[in-house]
């Protein structure tokens, strides 16, 4: 016979009671879905007519949850956020107590829009799970009743600025970039955490995307694109989107950079305040000093060749080895000197 571990039966607990859980409510029908990154089952609200109203449901059971002054502990691994925010229904984890056959869920994209606003990049860091104390309140069986029906049907602010961001993914995709700008902008009014998150993303992609089709029609388009956002909206960008931006394995992106010269000429303050020639010194120098000379010349703008000779940073000085630094700049903007820096 197979064997089954604890841990297993354990799940296979959960999994069956909440199964049943739902199935008793008689406004909502469930699927058993198996293992889909982690999505065990979807429920569908059925009240006056079915019409695809899904939440995707991921279960943790446990034997008994830990709770706290009122609220219950949640485990929240990467891959789930991962699989959330790029999820178009809405995607819930609900904890399980096998002991007291009690369930409370979590609805993924908008504990991550709430984390965005308060903690912006918290994303990008380093770390594969998260810990969140839920209200004990918050029960499957009452959420059912209510607050997940409204998730389901897509009323509320978080589902209006979930729209938003994948109306901007879209239009980004097919390079329509004033749509693009007004949804942005529509975006930063209705929810600027979703915002600046959604413009990191779709920055971070696009200087990636212009990189791998360089020389291109398609590469061209993505630049332009690339270019207009960090013009228009830069002021919005994070430190850690930026390096994304430029740096490429060990050395850096040539797009990246001009878009970083675009956000100096239009954000500098703002770019000044970022702290970006530290950001860059241990990691790529040569764009820490080209950071640093900016900040030194607030006047100048990246469109027009700049002399920084006799200029230091890093360790690295500037060493013209031609006098043909007016036709590379033309051709390779502001990474024309870079090529020529010299410890």
């Amino acid at each position: 016979m197979p064997f089954r571990s604890l841990s297993q039966k354990l799940g296979a607990k959960g999994h069956r009671w909440l199964m049943l859980e739902i199935e008793r409510n008689p406004a909502w029908l469930v699927r058993e879905l198996g293992e889909d990154y982690g999505i065990d089952m979807e429920a569908e609200l059925t009240e006056y007519q079915v019409k695809g109203e899904i939440l995707k449901i991921q279960v943790k059971s446990h034997a008994q949850i830990e709770r706290r002054e009122g609220a219950v502990r949640f485990s929240i691994d990467r891959r789930y956020l991962e699989y959330a925010d790029a999820c178009r229904y809405p995607v819930v984890m609900v904890a399980v107590d096998v002991a007291s056959e009690q369930g409370w869920y979590l609805w993924l994209q908008d504990w991550l829009m709430q984390r965005r606003a308060v903690e912006r990049g918290f994303f990008s860091a380093d770390q594969w799970s998260w810990t969140e104390w839920v209200s004990e309140d918050k029960t499957i069986a009452s959420g059912l009743n209510d607050e997940l029906k409204a998730v389901a049907r897509w009323k509320g602010e978080t589902q209006r600025a979930l729209s938003l961001v994948d109306a901007i993914r879209a239009t980004t995709s097919l390079g329509e970039i004033e749509t693009t700008r007004t949804l942005a902008r529509l975006l930063l009014d209705a929810a600027p955490a979703a915002a600046d998150a959604t413009l990191d993303s779709v920055i971070s992609d696009l200087a990636t995307l212009a990189d791998g089709a360089w020389n291109t029609g398609e590469g061209h388009v993505l630049q332009t694109q690339l270019f207009a956002l960090v013009k228009e909206l830069g002021n919005r960008v994070s430190a850690a989107t930026v390096s994304n931006m430029v740096k490429r394995g060990d050395s850096y992106s040539r797009v990246g950079l001009t878009a970083l010269g675009l956000l100096y000429d239009e954000s500098f303050e703002y770019a000044r305040s970022l702290g970006l020639p530290e950001l860059f010194t241990p990691v790529e120098p040569r764009v820490a000093y080209y950071c640093a000379y900016r900040e030194i010349r607030p006047n100048e703008k990246s469109s027009a060749p700049m002399d920084p000779a006799g200029f230091e940073f890093a360790g690295l000085r500037y060493e013209a080895s031609d006098d043909r630094t007016l036709d590379r700049w033309a051709n390779h903007g502001p990474s024309a000197f870079l090529d020529d820096l010299r410890h």
